[in-house]
């Protein structure tokens, strides 16, 4: 091999070196890797113009030849700790200048090339070498750091047998061609560092993003096996699960409610995804049920066969709520609009009625009828308490709020409610906490307390224990009443607070519906929280 080839074949090398860092430094607009441009840039014209005069041993073209080797590995060493996130330490710069003066008196004194490269060689030869151990420690792992760092490592171990390129006529060519070699491998090499670390950025960025947000993201693959190739980490805070117990549908269908599993089926054994979201609901790990909104996207392959399943799950369980408690509010405002209009017009007839028949159950000859009367009248009475009740409905009823000691009044009921629990055997245990005052219509709390409590009792058929608590917080004062009963049933739970909904024998259906309406005069909200072991019912109000 001729040594016009092999230089030849190093300068379309360093032209591609050129190349590449030029679209890498258009790319990313990064400042070392302007620098790398320069260093192959003069690496280019230190072979086209030099390297062939230089090998003749002439003085001029040997300055510039050391004086461009020199600046060149400075370029690099800089563009490398840029590269890294440094700075350029001063030692370099000072080692260079040694080196430098050191191979420029050489060059003064008649020495050899092989005596007066050694400081230059050695330099150049730091450089590539520290750039491919920065590039191996501050890459990602992938091939474009294997390649790229090895090749640097061996162009600065190659660089030291440079002074016996021109001692030993046959060995030139072939250190032209290894060098060419290796940089053809940097170049390809580099490309792959920066594909590897846009995929890399671009991974952490989704990463992140599908970390950060609350949405559930996944892709279900319907090709055998079929099952998840990805469940975002949100899916905890969902379900209470972490992401790799979701491998298959079947650990999916566990966790779905019964009457909603056959929607789920449809999708994934249809593979026709419906318009819109699918509303499911989710049985979480502790137990509670969570309401999720789901929308997929179908994924198919250039025949148009569904491959996968894209989409999103969301947490709708507050808005479920709040559409519940918007509900409420609507019936609750519908109905104590009626009795505020038809309430008192239906009272004062019943008022009529009771007074004739107290009159004519006194007369001696319907003296028979005793019973027949005083039953009538029992009626009467309770159709009055529910008109009574009825009333307490109206959202236009005048309430007198004022601050007032919420303990107190427990107090002041206490024996009432303990009256009630005896028939039952139930325990009534009282839990005053340190709260502040509250701003509060006095007869509505008093009527609140005694429909939660009397529902308490009654829930428990066979003893047990009802407990009445406060406690305050920075922003609310709690009211906390528990009872030990069986619990709410699922359908009376879904509707409760709505007017004329009763379990009881004798209930009006109204009292759940009457303590949603003193909570909503007093800005307070209703908590409600039940199983087998019983339930507990939290009253939140705000802090005055």
């Amino acid at each position: 091999m001729s040594l016009d080839t092999a230089i030849t074949t190093n300068i379309i090398a360093t032209t591609l070196m050129v190349l590449t860092y030029t679209y890498l430094f258009i790319q990313y607009k990064q400042s070392y890797l302007a620098k790398w441009v320069l260093v192959w840039i003069l690496q280019e014209i230190r072979l086209v113009f030099l390297d062939k005069p230089f090998g003749e041993q002439l003085i001029v073209p040997s300055f510039l030849y050391i004086g461009l080797s020199f600046a060149n590995s400075l370029l690099m060493i800089a563009g490398t700790v840029g590269f890294a996130g440094r700075r350029l330490s001063a030692k370099w710069l000072v080692t260079a200048l040694v080196f430098s003066t050191l191979s420029f008196l050489g060059i003064f004194r008649g020495l050899t090339p092989s005596l007066y490269m050694l400081p230059g060689v050695a330099f150049v030869g730091s450089a590539y070498i520290y750039t491919g151990f920065v590039i191996w420690n501050s890459c990602a792992p992938g091939m474009g750091k294997w390649l790229t760092a090895s090749a640097f490592i061996l162009l600065g171990v190659h660089a030291f047998d440079m002074p016996f390129l021109y001692s030993l006529g046959w060995f030139a060519p072939w250190g032209y061609l290894i060098d060419g070699l290796l940089r053809y491998a940097i170049a390809i090499g580099i490309i792959l560092v920066y594909f590897e670390k846009t995929r890399n950025e671009l991974e952490q960025y989704y990463q992140l993003l599908a970390r950060n947000t609350t949405d559930v993201i996944y892709r279900y693959n319907f090709n055998s096996p079929a099952g998840f190739d990805y469940i975002s980490p949100a899916v905890t805070h969902l379900t209470g699960y972490p992401p790799d117990y979701f491998r298959t549908l079947r650990q999916v269908m566990r966790i779905i409610h019964p009457d909603d599993r056959a929607k789920l089926k449809k999708i994934a054994t249809v593979r026709s995804l419906p318009d819109g979201f699918v509303t499911l609901r989710v049985r979480a790990r502790n137990g509670d049920i969570v309401w999720a909104e789901q929308k997929n996207s179908l994924v198919v392959d250039s025949t148009g066969r569904p491959i996968a399943a894209e989409g999103i799950v969301r947490d709708i369980t507050k808005r479920i709520l709040l559409e519940e408690d918007v509900s409420r509010l609507d019936r609750l405002n519908i109905v104590g609009e009626m009795a505020a209009n038809f309430a008192h017009e239906v009272r004062n007839p019943l008022t009529t009625v009771r007074g004739y028949l107290q009159l004519l159950g006194k007369k001696s000859e319907f003296s028979n009828y005793k019973e027949q009367f005083t039953l009538l009248l029992e009626e009467l009475d309770r159709t009055n308490q529910i008109i009574t009740e009825y009333l307490s409905l109206s959202k236009n009823k005048i309430v007198e709020m004022k601050k007032g000691d919420l303990n107190h009044i427990l107090l002041a009921l206490h024996p009432l409610v303990q009256a009630t629990a005896v028939p039952s055997q139930v325990t009534v245990n009282l839990n005053l906490g340190d709260i502040p005052l509250l701003y509060i219509d006095d007869k509505e709390i008093k009527q609140l307390i005694l429909n939660l409590t009397r529902n308490a009792i009654e829930a428990m058929t066979s003893g047990g224990k009802l407990e009445i608590k406060t406690l305050a917080s920075e922003d609310n004062t709690i009211l906390t009443v528990t009872d030990q009963g069986k619990g709410i049933p699922g359908h009376v739970m879904n509707n409760l607070g709505k007017p004329f909904l009763t379990t009881k024998e004798n209930g009006t259906g109204l009292g759940m519906a009457i303590c949603y309406r003193i909570c909503l005069r007093h800005n307070a909200k209703l908590d409600i929280n039940t199983g087998p072991a019983g339930t507990t019912i939290n009253v939140i109000f705000p802090n005055s």
